[in-house]
């Protein structure tokens, strides 16, 4: 019966996705990019990957680089086959899967339960504030993957190493923070190139791997600008720090950082104790990236764990005798229990959820209403929406022509447009001659920002107003 029973690692890795998968779904349609993704995904299936922007018009026409055209289809297909409850449960196990991949490689190395189970019960935490419907999910199994791979091949694997190659082939065209997995690679390279890996005896192979990697990494719609594309995603300019909270330093006064300020003492803690020195150098370098981007708190988790995990099972005393098989089989059967009936919640939870929009969640976030007036009124209008809204503006209208001012792809736009579109918002001095500059037909804001008193001084007609945003259009129907 023993035998029979599921491993204590496999229940806890059931445990937990299940647990994770139904907070994603729990928490709906929260992120206002899933929407621009969503349509992105339509677009590129219909008409085959994009060079330039067709969704706004202060862009549109201008060159964009879909980095993460096939994330972008695939989050497409997904909530086309099984509805936006179901799809946003299945984000929620893979944003997930990264962390368990590589804790299921800790153990197959002799990681002790207890240890592996607190480290990635840390790190799972501090996932649970970014998973959600976005192509960065895959991201992080990839990574996961990556550094599993990097724990376990040994000289005597002769393939292994060359699987990073179509790894990155894939990854380059699933989402742009492949560009990390080059830098982890290359990392655990140079130290293979310094005797400080057991690749050591390969290390020229290594490097030709690291080469191969790289060159597939060009192998893109983009081509070789491809490769390039995310440096500048990577980097958010000088708007993006102003204005956008991800790309900021973390405020360890907002309970949402916890987990990142609970990792890092973790970490100082640990002392990168019984750690190779690649794996330290690793764990540094995130929480680095991390401190200067809170975006980049989930990688810097991924890359955290093997050190906090080793580092903790070396601190922990070996058990003296193992446990009689009767207490053993029935802790197992407990976990196996608590594994199933999180199992049986989703089952019965997930096909309930919300297979379109409109939910309680969607409204509370989103102008539906507003929008709902703005298809009515105008359906091709070119609004200037709130930033945050404007791919939620894009989902609703682009087809019937609609095309707005900015959206959440900052890393596209010219950092002149993002400055005109605050220079509006706030209503500064000239801001009339500004929009009219860029011709305007629709104004999509929340109530109290300071554009919407000054255009309905300016002549702008209020046609909706709600709790959550106002709308307005140069004449009254």
């Amino acid at each position: 019966m023993q035998a029979r029973l599921p491993s204590p690692f496999a229940i806890l890795a059931i445990t937990v996705a299940g647990l994770f998968g139904i907070l994603t779904a729990a928490r709906g349609l929260v992120d206002s990019d899933y929407y621009w993704h969503v349509t992105a995904g339509r677009v590129v299936a219909d008409r085959g990957v994009l060079s330039t922007d067709p969704f706004s018009y202060t862009w549109g026409g201008q060159p964009w680089v879909m980095h993460e055209w096939l994330g972008e289809v695939l989050i497409h297909w997904l909530v086309g086959a099984a509805g936006v409850g179901v799809a946003t449960f299945i984000f929620g196990v893979v944003s997930v899967s990264g962390p368990l991949v590589l804790a299921w490689t800790l153990r197959r190395t002799g990681v002790a339960m207890l240890p592996l189970a607190v480290t990635t019960g840390l790190v799972v935490y501090l996932y649970a504030s970014y998973a959600t419907i976005r192509p960065q999910a895959f991201s992080w199994l990839f990574l996961g993957i990556l550094l599993s791979g990097m724990l376990t091949t040994r000289p005597e694997h002769r393939w292994r190493p060359w699987l990073a190659v179509p790894l990155f082939i894939v990854w380059a065209n699933v989402h742009g923070l492949y560009v990390i997995g080059l830098g982890v690679l290359g990392a655990y390279v140079l130290f293979t190139l310094l005797g400080r890996t057991p690749m050591g005896p390969r290390r020229w192979e290594m490097a030709g791997v690291l080469v191969a990697a790289f060159a597939a990494s060009n192998l893109t719609p983009a081509g070789p600008a491809g490769l390039l594309y995310p440096l500048r995603y990577v980097d958010s300019g000088d708007w993006g720090l102003r204005h956008i909270s991800e790309w900021q330093s973390p405020d360890f006064h907002d309970p949402v950082q916890l987990g990142l300020l609970a990792l890092i003492i973790a970490l100082l803690a640990n002392g990168m104790r019984a750690t190779p020195g690649w794996l330290a150098f690793l764990a540094i370098c995130g929480v680095v990236g991390a401190l200067l981007a809170t975006r980049n708190a989930p990688v810097a988790a991924l890359l955290a764990l093997p050190t906090l995990a080793i580092g903790l099972a070396d601190r922990l005393p070996a058990r003296a005798a193992p446990r009689a098989p009767r207490v053993q089989r029935a802790r197992r059967l407990m976990e196996l229990a608590m594994a199933t009936t999180v199992l049986a919640a989703a089952v019965l939870i997930i096909p309930r959820l919300p297979a379109v929009d409109g939910d309680r969640v969607i409204a509370r976030t989103f102008p539906v209403a507003a929008v709902d007036r703005l298809a009515v009124l105008d359906p091709d209008a070119r609004v200037l929406a709130e930033y945050h809204w404007g791919g939620y503006v894009i989902n609703r209208l682009f087809d019937s022509g609609a095309r707005v001012f900015v959206d959440g792809r900052n890393d596209m736009y010219d950092e002149r447009i993002l400055d005109d579109y605050v220079f509006i918002r706030n209503a500064e001095d000239g801001w009339q001659e500004r929009l009219a500059s860029y011709g305007a037909d629709a104004i999509l804001l929340p109530p109290e920002a300071t554009l919407i008193d000054a255009a309905m001084d300016g002549g702008w007609c209020e046609v909706h107003r709600d709790d959550l945003a106002a709308l307005l259009v140069p004449d009254c129907p």
